[in-house]
């Protein structure tokens, strides 16, 4: 059950809930519960909260730290879990254990500190809550905070904080924090696809001619209004629609289900499965983002294909960005007949397509820089 705050009924309920399914582990964990990887060494405590790409983020980071300091244990929490990217992800990583973490009841977050007693906390991805903030500080354990948005909670003993763009370096600079707030710089880049085979179109298509669009982000209530309006556009005739997103349909075939032959014009498909992403990515003739993460819009400006996204997406460097290279864009309707712009203006497609990539490989170029000089603090420890 999904309770990670500081109330004791809830916390207590929460945890007889797992314990009732079978999820035992989750349940002692909230508690504080928890063993670390190994029996010597200093541990360092990485908090990635219930989003992926923390998570992500931290395994690839784990992956760095380890070779740079072969004495140290990692100790990842998170409160929702992602069996597939674990899975996928965590092979071979030495010294490196994840699991369920603590609520933030201060008898929790105070267990935690005392089986772990680690040598740094990192937070992945946002500030940690108020009573672990205060718990970190009573026990002069310092603080490096990476990805973070700024909260009303800070540990007291800050020795970093990496901002992962200039709006969040900005916002930590504003809370007049004694913290060192450095240069923004996002790792994600580093592991972000970017090279990927362009033999996705052929596959999908064999020798027939028409192009792929990729709508990615849809809630449950979109799928309905996209199905209908791709039948009565002429994009249909030829192309092929990918749809991604929450309780898709079960009328509709996904992706892994796809049995490596060429797909009819007209065919509407579900992206159920982030592994698409990279070859979704270099393959569509357009990409619409209803919604997406950091690391979704990475790989899509890495594919160099025209953007557009719906309001309220947060972009990824935008203050790199003309006003018209990603189009902000409503309905189906409207994105559609953008699309059917697109086909009759191949050369501002490609300029759109290029502008984000450049963007994306200058991004990259400087989290490369910017790695050895966090490793060197990891070292310094």
């Amino acid at each position: 059950m999904m309770y990670y705050e500081s109330g004791l009924l809830r916390a207590r309920w929460a945890s007889w809930q797992d314990v009732r399914a079978g999820r035992k582990a989750q349940a002692n964990a909230r508690w504080g519960w928890i063993k670390a990887p190994g029996d010597r060494g200093p541990i360092l405590w990485m908090q990635s909260f219930s989003d992926a790409d923390p998570q992500r983020l931290g395994i690839e980071l784990a992956k760095a730290m380890a070779e740079t300091r072969r004495d140290l244990r990692m100790v990842m929490t998170f409160e929702t879990e992602y069996p597939a990217l674990l899975e996928q992800y965590t092979t071979g990583v030495e010294r490196f254990g994840y699991g369920f973490g603590p609520c933030d009841h201060p008898r929790a977050v105070e267990r935690m500190l005392e089986r772990l007693t680690p040598l740094r906390y990192l937070a992945l991805g946002r500030a940690p809550r108020p009573r672990l903030a205060a718990a970190l500080g009573r026990a002069e354990i310092p603080s490096v905070l990476m990805a973070a948005e700024p909260g009303p909670h800070v540990p007291t003993l800050v020795e970093a904080i990496y901002p992962r763009d200039i709006r969040q370096a900005e916002a930590w600079t504003g809370c007049g924090l004694a913290a060192p707030v450095q240069d923004p710089v996002d790792f994600s880049t580093l592991f972000t696809i970017a090279q990927v085979d362009p033999n996705f179109r052929a596959m999908v298509r064999g020798t027939e001619d028409g192009p792929l669009w990729w709508i990615q982000g849809l809630d449950a209530a979109q799928w309905a209004g996209w199905r209908s309006a791709w039948a009565a556009s002429p994009l249909s005739r030829q192309g092929l629609l990918f749809l991604g997103g929450t309780d898709a349909p079960a009328d509709l075939p996904g992706l892994s289900q796809w049995r490596r032959t060429p797909l009819p014009a007209g065919s509407v498909i579900v992206v159920d499965a982030d592994r698409w992403y990279p070859a979704l990515a270099a393959a569509a003739q357009a990409v619409h983002l209803q919604t997406a993460s950091p690391l979704l819009q990475w790989q899509v400006y890495a594919g160099s294909r025209p953007i557009s996204v719906s309001p309220g997406v947060i972009l990824n460097a935008v203050e790199q960005l003309d006003a018209d290279t990603i189009l902000t864009l409503e309905d189906p309707a409207q994105i559609l007949g953008h699309w059917q712009a697109l086909r009759g203006d191949v050369m501002a497609a490609r300029q759109r397509g290029d502008a984000t990539r450049r963007i994306f490989w200058q991004e990259r170029r400087h989290a490369g820089e910017r790695l050895p000089e966090f490793l060197q603090r990891v070292f310094d420890w």
